[in-house]
């Protein structure tokens, strides 16, 4: 339980939004990521407990057991009887495309986005919240950022929100201003 698989999006996006609609009407829309994260991570890490959950022939009344006995106190009832019902229709498989679609739509819903920050060094708590002020206020939106090392930028920042990608980047000015100067000389300029 770890990729995501594409062919089974289109049925994990409609579990995902009937649990949203459900955690919503319950009040716990927020904590059902967190909780379905700790699941699948359980999940995962512990190769007897996805090897039983997974078995086609063990019987669906004795995973709802075991999983009850894990989880039924770190989980909200909602997200517990969810899982009874992916269970039941054979689609405990698809949790890790439900994770994701359940948590795109959240943030749809909610008007946020998580754009991932990458620096050359690590980034002061000024340094972070200034960031996130601008990138929110440019896109009127909740931010949820994300971030990430890559010395190789040398410094700077890129920030990645979806498939767009602002780059400020002193690795890239640099790339930048060599593509210039062999540009200017390929044409003969001083």
């Amino acid at each position: 339980m770890k990729n995501i698989d594409i062919k089974n999006l289109k049925i994990a996006r409609k579990y995902a939004n009937a649990l949203l609609e459900s955690a919503i009407k319950d009040g716990v829309a927020s904590e059902i990521f967190n909780e379905l994260t700790m699941i699948i991570e359980t999940v995962s890490i512990n190769e007897k407990l996805k090897n039983f959950i997974q078995s086609p022939i063990v019987k669906n009344s004795d995973k709802k057991e075991v999983m009850e006995k894990i989880f039924s106190s770190h989980v909200s009832k909602t997200l517990l009887d969810f899982i009874y019902l992916l269970i039941d229709n054979s689609r405990l498989n698809t949790l890790n495309e439900i994770l994701d679609c359940y948590n795109n739509e959240y943030n749809k819903i909610n008007n946020i986005i998580t754009p991932k920050i990458i620096s050359a060094v690590e980034l002061t708590e000024e340094q972070k919240n200034k960031i996130t002020e601008k990138i929110s206020h440019k896109l009127s939106k909740k931010i949820i950022p994300q971030y990430e090392l890559k010395e190789e930028i040398i410094g700077g920042i890129i920030v990645e929100i979806g498939d767009k990608t602002i780059d400020c980047s002193i690795k890239t000015k640099f790339e930048n201003m060599r593509k210039q100067l062999i540009k200017g000389n390929r044409y003969g300029s001083d």
